[in-house]
């Protein structure tokens, strides 16, 4: 095993972690939120209608990429057809081609990611003191890149991950030094949120790119075994597998804020308005306190602010006069 090796197994097997991980999150937003269970409700339109918007307008895209002819298109449309809900679709003359299909039906993960990505990067340069991610990004990848000139390296298949993870923690490090107390931290987990919620597949997503799918993964196992016979095959793709290494890493991460942010929301709207307030208006204050009294890092007044959160949001949960009834 080498670490060109490595770094093929991990763009594989992260690219369909965070596909399951939008499944699964939009799942339980229908099992858990009520909100998600009311197309067209106001509540609805602000945290699920964004991430349907982005996926249907992703879809688009992909036609306009491919040359495929759209007939109708509209990004948010909530419309009961029989006994199913439409949300929003595009219609497009179906392609002969599979390559076509497949980069239609699965441009919503890689459009919704990138975006997110590309945004998350950018608000970190709004951290004091710490404005170098993006170029630790960059600076990342092409070590990644070059390891295989590196005889050393290359052998070591543990160094890809190692570097790899301390990336990912900069970044979690860099995002919690914007504190509770910055707007753009609630921003970031809410873009997190509904682009998850976007990069969820529909069944017809998952029933038209499966031909494509089945293409995408026995290139991906012979690339590997590939990978592990002769690593210097990697400057032919030069970057590829670098690149989904390190953007679906970081989206694993974003993923994580999705699913926090998720649980915050979920928990508040298990409690009357406006005692739903209090947990997160605690919250705020206590990082506001924190902030001004310079108690730890930026990163350590999150944890505790979000600590703070959840110590707050339980107890009420269990008061039946202000517990929502569902």
């Amino acid at each position: 095993m080498n670490a060109y090796f490595v770094i093929v197994l991990l763009g594989v097997i992260l690219f369909f972690v965070v596909w399951i991980l939008g499944w699964v999150l939009e799942r339980l937003s229908h099992i858990t939120l009520d909100t998600a269970r009311a197309p067209g409700s106001r509540a609805w339109y602000m945290l699920v209608g964004p991430g349907v918007a982005l996926h249907e307008s992703a879809h688009a895209l992909g036609c306009l990429f491919t040359g495929t002819e759209i007939v109708e298109f509209k990004p948010l449309h909530v419309k009961t057809v029989g006994d199913e809900v439409v949300l929003g679709f595009v219609k497009y003359r179906n392609p002969s081609s599979v390559l076509k299909r497949t980069v239609i039906n699965l441009a919503p993960v890689a459009l919704s990611l990138a975006l997110l990505i590309l945004f998350a990067l950018g608000v970190t340069y709004l951290v004091p003191a710490a404005t170098g991610i993006g170029g630790q990004a960059l600076q990342l990848l092409e070590d990644l890149i070059y390891l295989k000139s590196n005889s050393a390296i290359l052998n070591d298949p543990i160094y890809p991950i190692v570097e790899i993870s301390g990336f990912v923690y900069s970044f979690f490090y860099t995002f919690a030094g914007l504190t509770v107390i910055h707007p753009l931290f609630w921003m970031v987990a809410f873009l997190a949120m509904t682009i998850m919620f976007s990069n969820a597949p529909s069944d017809v997503d998952v029933s038209n790119a499966l031909p494509g799918l089945r293409l995408i993964l026995v290139f991906d196992a012979l690339w590997l075994i590939i990978a592990y016979i002769y690593p210097q095959a990697g400057w032919v793709l030069f970057g590829l597998f670098e690149l989904l290494a390190v953007m679906y890493a970081l989206a694993i991460a974003l993923s994580i804020l999705a699913y926090g942010f998720f649980i915050m929301i979920t928990g508040m709207a298990k409690l009357k308005t406006p005692f739903n307030l209090i947990p997160f208006i605690v919250t705020i204050v206590s990082g506001f306190l924190l902030n001004i009294s310079e108690i730890g890092t930026p990163a350590l007044q999150t944890v505790i602010s979000v600590g703070i959160f959840v110590l707050v949001l339980i107890p009420l949960l269990f008061v039946k006069e202000i517990r929502a009834v569902r």
